[in-house]
């Protein structure tokens, strides 16, 4: 008799543990496709967000482009508004900047040349430029690189945020962009006034986007 109930107990025993341990594991079961439903969830929320500001930034490159009455095939603006985005977090200088900047230098003319030889979005002179491709590891072949819109926006952005990092100043930087660093440095060094014309047409136009 005491053989049976010993049986029976253990009997119970590995059914309750049997229970109880696919009770667990449907617990563990329910965690992990509700982790996973998150992560899920997560990406997609991600993936709507960056499509969502690439987006908005290219609705917003149109409306420049139509206020200064420049007209470029679909192709060509969604991968301006998507160059703009990837230079502006790479070096840190906002795309709104960048805009307000592009919108003063050439009014979004890709072949915009000036009369000191300037050329392009950014308005870089050569000399700039091809110092500027060593400092990015571009192979430098001829001034006519300038012309290509997104290669301009890359070294443009990138000299900028050199002398935001030199002058520790964006209406500083601003003003040796148009005007030069060495030119500004030596006026800073003699504690002369600085030439503010540039930078306070940029930030006006800064202003006005925002």
């Amino acid at each position: 008799m005491k053989c049976v109930t010993h049986t029976l107990t253990l009997m119970l025993v590995l059914v309750l543990g049997f229970l109880v341990g696919a009770r667990y594991q449907r617990v563990l079961d329910n965690v992990e496709a509700l982790q996973s439903l998150t992560a899920v969830q997560k990406n997609r929320i991600s993936e709507l967000s960056t499509a969502n500001s690439h987006l908005a930034s290219v609705v917003r490159l149109r409306e420049l482009l139509a206020e200064n009455r420049i007209y470029l095939s679909r192709s060509n603006v969604e991968a301006m508004a998507s160059r703009v985005e990837q230079v502006s977090l790479k070096y840190g200088i906002g795309s709104e900047m960048i805009y307000a900047v592009i919108r003063t230098e050439s009014s979004f003319d890709p072949m915009a040349l000036s009369n000191k030889g300037a050329m392009g979005l950014m308005q870089l002179l050569p000399s700039t430029a091809r110092e500027v491709a060593s400092q990015l590891n571009i192979r430098w072949t001829d001034e006519r690189m300038l012309w290509d819109p997104l290669t301009n926006l890359e070294m443009g952005t990138f000299y900028l945020s050199t002398l935001l990092t030199r002058f520790d100043n964006m209406e500083v930087a601003l003003a040796a962009y148009n005007q030069g660093p060495n030119r500004i440095a030596a006026l800073q060094a003699t504690q002369a006034e600085l030439p503010m014309e540039y930078p306070d047409r940029v930030l006006s136009i800064l202003s006005r986007q925002n």
